[in-house]
């Protein structure tokens, strides 16, 4: 948090990406709740329609959005202004899932930026397009297994669900490192739904492309042995014991300990 701090402090934007349920939201309300304790000019918004977040933007700034008549200014009149506002003042501004912004309203965010304006976006994948290819990115990545396990406990705490450890453990390949789907898992464990498949992409199985290899060498073994081919019936062989070994001994690989017990 503080790396964000010191890039808003200097003006500048960031990025902030990862999948959902990763902890966006919950870093940049954190960002903004110690913007607005160190007495900076900042607002946090949540996706909704152009006019409604330049209201929003507008009344941060003490801009009029009715004209003289009394009349709202319309979108392009309150673009314009705000744009001079923030030419000669200083205000941070946070948007969360910055990807659901229309497009339009991005680009006129990229001529803010353009003028100084930092801003600190919070976006599930998005594209390399419009603002999100000018502003610096910062991907969150999968928590570790000992934090997932830690987070898991204390939800499972927190609900009174009585889970014991060595059932946390089974939860926990649900999660994939992803904090919201880790608190999921818990809860789904507390109503006692069966669901061992989780909706990450962290891990995947590779026993059927394993088995797959496994029978391309059999299979050369049986051709060379009924051709006659004394080569192919040894490479093949080889080609096995090799592939049996290096399969036996990717289980014995240092991992990082996950395991818990009761």
């Amino acid at each position: 948090m503080d790396g964000l701090l010191h890039s808003l402090y200097a003006a500048r934007s960031v990025l902030v990406t990862s999948g959902e349920g990763m902890g966006k939201t919950y870093l940049v309300r954190q960002v903004w709740e110690r913007l607005l304790a160190d007495g900076v000019t900042c607002q946090y918004f949540e996706p909704a329609t152009p006019k409604t977040l330049l209201m929003a933007i507008a009344a941060m700034a003490g801009v009029d959005s009715k004209n003289l008549e009394g009349r709202s200014k319309t979108v392009e009149v309150l673009k314009q202004e705000l744009i001079q506002w923030f030419s000669v003042n200083r205000a941070v501004l946070i948007f969360d899932d910055a990807h659901y912004l229309e497009v339009k309203f991005r680009l006129w965010l990229k001529k803010l930026k353009d003028v100084g304006v930092p801003m600190l976006l919070a976006a599930t994948n998005p594209p390399r397009t419009d603002l999100f290819i000018y502003v610096p990115r910062i991907e969150l990545k999968p928590l570790a297994e000992y934090q997932i396990r830690d987070l898991m406990e204390k939800e499972a705490i927190s609900l009174g669900s009585g889970l014991k450890p060595n059932q946390i453990a089974k939860l926990q390949s649900r999660a994939g490192g992803n904090p919201m789907l880790a608190k999921r898992a818990i809860e789904e464990g507390f109503l006692g739904i069966q669901n061992e498949a989780g909706d990450h992409g962290r891990y995947f199985d590779i026993t059927p492309l394993l088995l797959l290899v496994g029978i391309v060498f059999i299979c050369y073994r049986f051709i060379g042995l009924g051709t006659g081919n004394q080569s192919l019936y040894i490479l093949a062989g080889i080609g096995g014991a090799i592939f049996l070994g290096v399969a036996r001994l990717s289980y014995y690989l240092p991992k990082e300990s996950r395991r818990i017990t009761n």
